[in-house]
């Protein structure tokens, strides 16, 4: 005959209890990782806020003058230094992800129904992007975030989302919810 000790019922109690809490936990959108995706650019403080003006490039992480900048986009419609790491991200529905600017300018992650172009009319022309995406024309002050700062979207429905920045709209990525 099976014969359970008190010390069994124990471990059993707590097994079965900590099952339920990890059920839980994911049921609740808890046992996902955040997903980040970085906003990069490599912007020389010195030739940036030079150019545009003060504060517009901050830290220390960027060697790219304004003039290379400039020049790069005219050549190319975009400069891969300016960008969304990584471009696609995969999430399950109600996982959590998050947009972190680790670069030195300021920067958007707008939801947008179609990339398109942003604010900055040179950026826009010079990247190949002539009309503003509509979203972009409806930015608050809270939209941008500063170096340093991060943005936690909520993706409302499953599907592919797209997000661009609305400074630099070469900056883009998909977000796809399964």
């Amino acid at each position: 005959m099976f014969q359970v000790t008190f010390r069994k019922r124990v471990v059993m109690v707590l097994s079965i209890a900590g099952g339920l809490a990890v059920l839980a936990a994911a049921t609740l959108g808890f046992g996902f990782d955040v997903r980040i995706v970085q906003m990069k650019d490599q912007c020389d403080p010195t030739s940036f806020n030079a150019a545009i003006g003060p504060g517009t490039c901050v830290g220390h992480n960027g060697g790219v003058s304004f003039d290379t900048f400039l020049s790069v986009l005219r050549r190319t419609q975009r400069f891969g230094a300016w960008h969304f790491a990584p471009r696609e991200v995969r999430l399950h529905d109600g996982q959590p992800f998050q947009a972190r600017n680790d670069g030195g300018e300021a920067h958007t992650f707008t939801e947008v129904d179609e990339f398109g172009g942003g604010i900055v009319p040179l950026l826009n022309q010079l990247s190949g992007n002539p009309e503003p995406a509509p979203e972009c024309l409806q930015l608050g002050r809270g939209d941008f975030i500063a170096p340093g700062d991060s943005t936690e979207p909520e993706v409302e429905s499953r599907g592919t989302h797209h997000y661009q920045c609305c400074i630099h709209p070469w900056m883009r990525a998909d977000v796809t919810v399964q």
